[in-house]
């Protein structure tokens, strides 16, 4: 396909990046989960596509997004997406549990961060077919706007996850921390958001 075929085709069927906000949207959310699981791939995918390492329920899919909704990339259906956590609804979750606890030990510029306004990235997940286009900064983008509210946004990637490690530094994320992910190391990430 040619590269003027393929700017009609996009004009055609447009990518927007929006708030999750209907129940079909949470559907593909959790489709596009299932498949990127660590668990569902294999060692030479997770290694050059990276991974997911948490797998929620719908119906705390969509307590999530009551709370804070999910920032998406949507075409015909969601081929991406970052999940925004509030400690309130974060403390509801064992995974996400143990991330805030671990968080909320931490020091960001001599700043305890417990006492922080903070938001969490429960996840962040985008389609093979559009990885590597500029949508996780996209995404961060509109997450950055959305949760002006907060100070800093957080979030802890397993440490055998190069490729989310190396996007989420490219997108201003400090390393802060280390924590254990289930059973492997991972590094806790944070996002000035005032920055």
């Amino acid at each position: 396909m040619e590269k003027r075929d393929l700017n009609l085709l996009q004009l055609m069927n447009p990518i927007k990046i929006k708030l999750a906000s209907t129940e079909s949207e949470l559907f593909e959310i959790k489709n596009l989960q299932r498949i990127n699981l660590k668990g569902n791939l294999s060692e030479s995918e997770k290694k050059s596509e990276g991974f997911l390492t948490a797998e929620y329920t719908l119906s705390f899919l969509k307590k999530i997004n009551q709370d804070s909704p999910a920032i998406i990339v949507k075409k015909d259906k969601v081929v991406g997406y970052a999940l925004a956590v509030s400690k309130k609804i974060g403390k509801q979750n064992e995974l996400l549990n143990h991330l805030i606890n671990e968080f909320d030990k931490q020091k960001y510029k001599d700043i305890n961060l417990v006492n922080e306004n903070y938001i969490v990235v429960g996840q962040l997940c985008l389609d093979k077919s559009i990885r590597g286009m500029g949508y996780v900064e996209k995404i961060y983008s509109q997450f950055k706007e959305t949760y002006k509210n907060y100070r800093y946004c957080l979030t802890a990637v397993d440490l055998e996850n190069k490729r989310s490690s190396a996007i989420h530094k490219k997108c201003g994320f400090l390393r802060i921390g280390q924590l254990m992910l289930n059973e492997n190391p991972g590094e806790i990430i944070l996002w000035d958001l005032k920055n």
